[in-house]
């Protein structure tokens, strides 16, 4: 299959060959030793061209020109590179530059929130202590008052029993002040009686009898009366002793409201660390956002100098195209190989 198109350096082999062979380098003769490949148009035109070199007038160049413009190029070339390499260098600079940046902040900004996380556990567990105590405090409350109602009763049946107690003992005395009486009035009474009534000494003695039966009674309701008042003195005792518990208590309360004080002081330096701590935070944010900023800055500047970089490469180009233009210029004056072919 033949090919879709030929080199300019094909059509010059093919009419040198041709030349060299004593033929006339004609279109058709060069399309035939091309193998019957490339247009007419093309090969014409490379012919033209290679007529307009070969009968162009030699160019007056001088040594010097040619040496600048040849020390001109290498110049260019140099300072391209040397630029080039300087814009890669800085921004490579910059690149590591705002990366650590960035990272030693999300390292700040990761030591923030555990930090901000410990504070909010520790101000959880205080609020639970908190309100332990306060249960705690309630009940105790709660025992205070059912103790203080307990101790009231039992002084108000400690003066009842102390009232019962006097009014016994007024009957008590009532009763032997009673029965001296009656023995002062029965003796009394005997002794008129022995004096004048003789014949009546029998029914006296009944009568003293009686009394003293009477006298025994009121001795066993004495004894009884004692036996209360023993048990209502050993109940004040326990009342007593159930007042004391309840001081105790008391001071045991206190203890529990000085804890709760300090535990509400405490929850208090912890909200205050909280909040040094959202504060923190709200800054490491701001800092975040002014980094995104500078990131958002670098990424400008980044564009900037991929521009630089493109002119870079375009003066590169530049560079080369004079090079190839000095290669032609030193194949003009001083007949050198080509440095590239054109294609059709």
């Amino acid at each position: 299959m033949a090919r879709t198109g030929v080199y300019f350096s094909d059509v010059k082999k093919a009419r040198d060959k041709l030349v060299a062979q004593g033929r006339r380098p004609s279109i058709d003769a060069v399309r035939a030793a091309l193998g019957d490949t490339g247009s007419k148009t093309t090969i014409h035109k490379f012919l033209r061209e290679l007529d307009v070199e070969e009968n162009a007038p030699e160019l007056n160049v001088t040594d010097t020109i040619l040496t600048l413009a040849k020390q001109l190029g290498e110049q260019l070339k140099q300072e391209a590179g040397v630029e080039l390499e300087a814009v890669r260098n800085e921004m490579s600079d910059l690149r590591a530059a705002h990366a650590s940046q960035l990272a030693e902040m999300e390292r700040e900004l990761a030591d923030a929130r555990l930090k901000h996380d410990d504070f909010t556990r520790k101000l959880a567990a205080s609020q639970v202590e908190c309100a332990a105590l306060q249960d705690q405090l309630h009940a105790q409350q709660i025992a205070r008052h059912t103790a203080e109602q307990h101790s009231i009763d039992l002084g108000a049946r400690l003066a009842d029993a102390q009232q019962h107690q006097t009014s016994l003992e007024d009957k008590h005395r009532q009763a032997r002040e009673a029965l001296e009486h009656f023995r002062t009035a029965a003796k009394e009474q005997r002794d008129q009686e022995a004096r004048r009534h003789a014949h009546q000494l029998q029914g006296v003695q009944v009568e003293l009898r009686d009394a003293r039966l009477a006298a025994a009674m009121k001795q066993e309701e004495m004894t009884r009366l004692n036996k209360e008042a023993a048990a209502l003195v050993a109940e004040v005792a326990a009342g007593k002793q159930a007042a004391f518990l309840d001081r105790e208590n008391i001071r045991h309360l206190t203890r529990q409201m000085t804890r709760l004080q300090a535990a509400e002081t405490r929850v208090d330096v912890l909200g205050a660390q909280l909040a040094d701590s959202q504060a923190r935070i709200a800054g490491f944010e701001d800092a975040a956002e002014k980094a995104t900023a500078v990131n958002e800055t670098l990424r400008q500047q980044n564009a900037a100098l991929e521009v630089q970089v493109a002119n870079a490469a375009l003066t590169n180009e530049l560079t080369n195209a004079l090079a190839e233009r000095l290669a032609k210029l030193d194949q003009a004056v001083f007949g050198l190989p080509a440095a590239s072919d054109k294609q059709a």
